[in-house]
């Protein structure tokens, strides 16, 4: 087990019933003069002994123990993962993220730790469903800290247990809701029967590794021939001179992408786009008779852990109400194959705009202001978008309307390899905490937002196309104040106002912790640049 929970066990102990209780613990478990670590590892078989020992000494069940260690520790893994939170985040909004802070927050100091898999997903407003796997057979623990992190919110819910491994159920999984009534009770348990298709599906694999295997975003020549069922696609470089986190190198590899003719009540008539796990179509709903983009996964024959992270997606998107996030206004599946419906957009990306050049400093200012909301926004109800670039931001022919589009939540959830974390992004816009093995945090998004930035007023890549390992290099070894230092890189930034060049350099900080990610300052500061272009 993690040094972290050991030491907040020692910590409740000493709280509650003071250090002579912690010394006889020890003894009782064989381990006199143990000194613990936060940065440690410990047997398994060496904290059951401690545990049992605490029982003996408290004269408690171990479940009872178990869970009000648990909501002790809620509020102390908190404010250890605190400079990870959003300041806006409450308990639903962290728990959302609860999987990636584990995992991170263990991994800083002991990347081979293989912490429980806890993975949480929101049904409503109001409840949360939060599925929790591991070995240890440690629910109560878990059901615990559920309820600690929404003490230390001063937020009060109710945790139902739905499924558990000690009844033979292959992970535990907890209903958790808001207490809207005030006269209800704080903690429910119950045992039922888990309705069939209501618990998600779980991944086995865990971080072990400093690498991590990026999904591809490439382009594609598409040729559709009437009313053929599929489409022959070549995978090749970017049409737009752009690369993913291939090398941008054409290939004949070939593929067949599904074409349908309908997704239920929705016409299909063209192929918009294709990702790495996802296709994008222009249809007709036929009961509204609007004109709506469709998405779909790629390939007919999906694994249900693909299928439940794509239908996640969705849900997640149609929680954001913003003027500068794409809208989804409907989810469904037919035959096992899930899509989701969204507005269609006219425009063009900011990727196809920036072909032409850097923008005025005014435009400039004006769409990282609107960009900044739309994240902003999404940051707000716990979510990471994850792939933050210029082909994902949709621009008003005039340049004066954008929509953030296309997340990467369900790519996050896509397959995994044993030897390497898959993960979504884009080289040259991914943040290096991520090329080094850590899951995505708002954070990361801000990082993303300064490669857009310096794009959006320089009219250059802060990172130049290459090979694979080339940009990896470059990303791992970078230092923002390059970019603003004597040569081509300065001569770049044209007359580009210094608040500008603060702003960028603060987002492009390479160690999370350092980066400017508040969403008050950021925008305080780009409004100023927008009055002064204004004054001149």
């Amino acid at each position: 087990m993690h040094g972290s929970i050991c030491c907040i066990v020692k910590k409740f102990v000493e709280t509650q019933f003071g250090k002579a209780a912690w010394d006889e613990i020890l003894v009782t478990a064989g381990f006199e003069g143990l000194q613990l670590s936060p940065i440690g590892v410990y047997p398994d078989e060496a904290v059951i002994a401690l545990l049992g020992a605490g029982c003996e000494l408290l004269e408690c069940e171990l479940d009872d123990l178990l869970g009000k260690i648990g909501r002790f520790a809620g509020p102390e893994l908190v404010g250890f993962a605190s400079n990870m939170l959003h300041p806006d985040w409450k308990t639903f909004e962290l728990l959302a993220n609860v999987e990636s802070l584990i995992h991170r927050t263990v991994r800083i100091h002991n990347p081979d730790a293989q912490p429980a898999t806890i993975q949480a997903f929101r049904l409503n407003e109001n409840k949360m469903q939060v599925v929790y796997s591991s070995r240890r057979g440690l629910c109560p623990l878990a059901k615990g800290i559920l309820l600690g992190v929404s003490d230390h919110f001063n937020e009060k819910v109710t945790v139902r247990e739905i499924t558990c491994t000690k009844n033979g159920s292959p992970f535990c999984t907890f209903d958790v809701e808001s207490v809207v009534d005030s006269d209800a009770p704080e903690d429910e348990t119950a045992l039922v029967n888990a309705d069939e298709g209501s618990v998600f599906s779980m991944t086995n694999s865990e971080v072990g590794s400093h690498t991590v295997q990026i999904s591809d975003t490439m382009g594609f020549d598409v040729g559709t021939g009437g009313d053929s069922k599929n489409v022959g696609v070549s995978k090749g470089g970017s049409s737009s001179g752009r690369t993913g986190l291939g090398s941008g190198k054409k290939d004949s590899k070939k593929f067949v992408v599904p074409f349908p003719n309908r997704l239920g009540r929705y016409e299909i008539h063209e192929i918009l786009g294709i990702g790495g796990m996802g296709v994008v179509y222009r249809a007709t709903d036929t009961e509204l008779e609007r004109t709506v983009a469709v998405k779909t996964l790629r390939t007919v024959k999906s694994s249900k852990q693909l299928v439940d992270s794509f239908i996640e997606e969705a849900r997640a998107m149609a929680r954001i109400s913003h003027k500068n996030v794409i809208q989804v206004y409907d989810v469904g599946r037919i035959d096992n194959r899930p899509y989701f419906v969204m507005e269609f957009l006219k425009g063009q990306t900011l990727a196809k705009r920036l072909e032409r050049g850097a923008l005025s400093v005014a435009v400039a200012a004006k769409l990282f202001s609107k960009i900044l909301k739309g994240i902003d926004a999404v940051h707000r109800i716990g979510l990471v978008h994850r792939d933050i670039k210029p082909d994902n931001i949709m621009l008003s022919l005039d340049s004066r309307r954008c929509h953030i589009l296309d997340f990467g939540i369900a790519d996050e959830y896509n397959e995994k390899k044993d030897t390497s974390q898959l993960a979504s992004g884009t080289f040259g816009y991914v943040a290096p905490e991520r090329l080094r093995g850590y899951p995505a945090d708002y954070r990361s998004d801000y990082f993303s937002l300064g490669c857009v930035a310096y794009e959006m007023f320089s009219g250059v890549t802060a990172f130049k196309l290459g090979t694979t390992r080339d940009v990896i290099n470059a990303m791992l070894s970078f230092d923002p104040r390059n970019l603003f230092g004597e040569g081509q890189a300065s001569a770049d930034w044209g007359r580009t106002p210094e608040a500008v060049k603060t702003i960028v350099m603060g987002l492009l900080a390479t160690n999370p912790d350092e980066r400017i990610c508040h969403y008050e300052d950021i925008q305080a500061m780009i409004v100023g640049v927008l009055e002064s272009s204004h004054s001149e």
